[in-house]
Order: structure tokens, then C-alpha cells, then sequence
């Protein structure tokens, strides 16, 4: 559980977020939302115990899994299996059985007696942790996210920037934490791994907070949105599911305008009647007080939404070009011992558009280096 207290943040002059009280229990799943910019990483960073607010305070109660956008956390040299087992301190353990296991094959004598005394010990503290039904449990949540055994028995070091995002997501949903904080959880993660994590969140009984721009992932799993207003530095809260809180948003919305526009009415007819008393010295001090009562109308309204800033783009007229502007025959990439791709022919006709799906690290990102062999 996390439980957040007259929050305020601040970066330098420019406020984030007024003060702001919430807390996210078991079953609770929050959508938290807004506008690029608005601060929802700064926000999670802080919920998570990795910054520290201008004022207020965040307590936890249970352990608390933090996914942030870009995780460099982690020993290079560990293997990203151990990695994702360390979340419940099995992976040191799963390393030492199997260095005990090849010790007793081997033709030392000394190290097979050592290590034939040593593999009960271990295997009753990893069996104690979980053990080979947490092995198990790992294997499914790696494999529903596209890591496969020749990506686990590599070094964190040498795995890519999408890989090692999916290592981290994997870990922190085995970690069995009461409280799991996503920030955009579906970066780096084909359709079918994004269709599988939907179902788990959806069924996650702990607490949730997830950053997400995947509106399907939203509608499945959140009972509750919180919406940090960049305009206003507000933190919005409703206790709705996504297609629910879109129609309330919109509503309040409509609400805060027309309570402006009230307001602005009788504060407008309140200033024209004071500056009409204040040619009579007798009635000056009715007039000063006239204007209080619609300087005071004015501040106690919500402030309106301001419409988001959007880029409008306009690409110039492409210069003229043949039937088929992209070709290319007898394609073959690899990538060490790695194949990409062979002997593959494509062809882009003019005002055609067309798509490569398939699975992460199956080499549909058009490559920047030469191919081995083709044109």
C-alpha cells in the first residue's frame, strides 16, 4: 500500500503538482494520466522512494515493484535469468546448485565431495524461497514476454536497450510485490506480449499504478484514474473505470466553464456598479467592498482547462519518382551467429503502404548496416 500525504512537487519555479492526498491499496488499479510533460514520471519516481517530494510524504506499506522507463539498475555481468530469479533471492541460489551440479560430474574428487555436502543445503534454502515451482512461475512470465533461454543465459551487458527493459518488467512481476509502479510497461513489447500482460494486470490482486499510452491496456485493467492537470497542477481523482472516467472528465470539464462564466457575469456587473459609486465620495467604501466580492468570485471558481499545445506538421511534396521507388532482391542479414533474415525480395510501389510484423528481435527493424549479401 502507498499512502501519499499533502504531496507537492516542484521543479525549480515551476510547480508540478499542489498539494495532493491519495493512497493506493490492494485492488486498486490506477491509470495515472496526463499530458507529456505534466510530470507522471517525476511523480511514480517519487511514490517509488527514488526522489524526494518539495513537501509532504509517501509511506509504504508491503513491498513495492517500480518498472521506470529506462532501467540501468543491475549487475552487467549477472545473466538475465538470475536477474529476474534475484526479485526473490533465487538467483544466486539457482547459480550456486548449478555450479555444485557440475562439480559432482567432474573427475575432482576433492571439489565432487565438497560439492556432493553442499547441494542438499542449497537445494532445501532454494525449495524453503520457492524453488522450482518459482522456477516455473519465472518461465512463464519470460516466455509470455518474448525472452527466450538464448536471451536468459545472457549477461545484462550485452543485451539491447528493449531487452533489457523486458528483463526488468519480467522481474518486477515475479517479485510477488504488494504494490507494482509501471511506467509504460508496454514499450519494447510485441502484440501478443501486450495482449498477455493486459490479462495479468487485470488479475493482479495488489496495488497498481501503471503510466501507460496504450488505451486498450487502461480500459482492461484500472478501476481508478488520476489525472495530473499540467495546467492547473492539479491531481484529479476519480474512482472510475477508463470509458467511465473519459464521459466524467468531460462533464466536470463542462462544469468548471459554465461556473466560470457565472462568475464572470456577476463579477463583471459588480465592478460596472462600483466604478458608477465611486464618483460619490459618500458610496467609495461600497464600491471597494463591490470589487473584493468580485475579485472574491473570481478566485474561489476552478480554473478552466487550457487546450494542450499541439504540434501541427506539414511534410513538403515529394520530388517525383518511378512505379517502384524501393526495391531490393536477395536480402540476407545476421547478426554474429544470429540469422536475421535470407533471400529476401521486397518491393514498395508508389502510393503503397505496407507493414513487417513480427516477434521482438526477429529483424523487422529495416537494418542501418550493409546487408551481408544482396542489393
Amino acid at each position: 500500500m502507498i499512502v501519499a500525504t499533502g504531496l507537492e512537487v516542484r521543479i525549480g519555479a515551476r510547480v508540478l503538482l499542489h498539494p495532493a492526498t491519495f493512497s493506493v491499496g490492494p485492488g486498486d488499479k490506477v491509470g495515472l494520466v496526463g499530458r507529456n510533460g505534466a510530470g507522471k514520471t517525476t511523480l511514480t519516481r517519487i511514490l517509488a522512494g527514488e526522489g524526494q517530494p518539495t513537501s509532504g510524504t509517501v509511506s509504504h506499506r508491503g513491498s513495492v515493484g517500480y518498472l521506470p522507463q529506462d532501467p540501468r539498475t543491475g549487475d552487467l555481468e549477472q545473466l538475465a535469468i538470475e536477474r529476474i530469479l534475484d526479485a526473490r533471492d533465487l538467483g544466486t541460489l539457482t547459480r550456486r546448485l548449478r555450479e555444485a551440479e557440475l562439480a559432482m560430474a567432474g573427475d575432482d574428487e576433492t571439489a565432487r565431495d565438497a560439492a556432493m555436502e553442499r547441494y542438499p543445503r542449497l537445494e532445501e534454502r532454494f525449495q524453503a524461497a520457492g524453488g522450482y515451482a518459482a522456477e516455473a512461475e519465472a518461465a512463464r512470465i519470460t516466455a509470455n514476454l518474448g525472452l527466450d533461454d538464448r536471451v536468459l543465459r545472457q549477461p545484462l551487458g550485452t543485451l539491447s536497450g528493449g531487452q533489457r527493459r523486458r528483463v526488468e518488467l519480467a522481474r518486477i512481476l515475479f517479485s510477488d510485490a504488494d504494490t507494482l509502479l509501471l511506467d509504460e510497461p508496454t514499450n519494447h513489447l510485441d502484440a501478443d506480449s501486450i495482449t498477455w500482460l493486459r490479462g495479468f494486470l487485470a488479475s493482479f490482486s495488489g496495488g497498481l499504478i501503471v503510466i501507460s499510452h496504450d488505451v486498450e491496456l487502461l480500459r482492461a485493467t484500472v478501476n481508478k484514474v488520476f489525472h495530473l492537470d499540467a495546467n492547473r497542477a492539479e491531481l484529479d481523482q476519480y474512482a472510475l473505470r477508463w470509458d467511465a472516467y473519459l464521459e466524467q472528465r468531460e462533464t466536470d470539464e463542462r462544469r468548471r466553464k459554465r461556473e466560470r462564466d457565472n462568475a464572470e457575469r456577476k463579477a463583471a456587473a459588480l465592478l460596472a456598479q462600483a466604478e458608477k459609486m465611486r464618483a460619490k465620495a459618500t458610496k467609495a467604501v461600497a464600491a471597494q467592498n463591490m470589487a473584493r466580492r468580485a475579485e472574491r468570485l473570481l478566485a474561489e471558481t476552478e480554473g478552466q482547462r487550457q487546450a494542450d499545445k499541439v504540434a501541427h506538421l506539414r511534410f513538403p511534396t515529394p520530388a517525383p519518382c518511378g512505379k517502384t521507388p524501393l526495391a531490393a532482391s536477395g536480402l540476407s542479414k545476421s547478426y554474429g551467429s544470429l540469422r536475421g533474415f535470407t533471400d529476401g525480395d521486397l518491393g514498395i510501389a508508389r502510393g503503397s503502404a505496407g507493414a513487417g510484423p513480427g516477434a521482438n528481435g526477429g529483424g523487422t527493424t529495416p537494418p542501418r548496416p550493409t546487408p551481408r549479401a544482396g542489393s
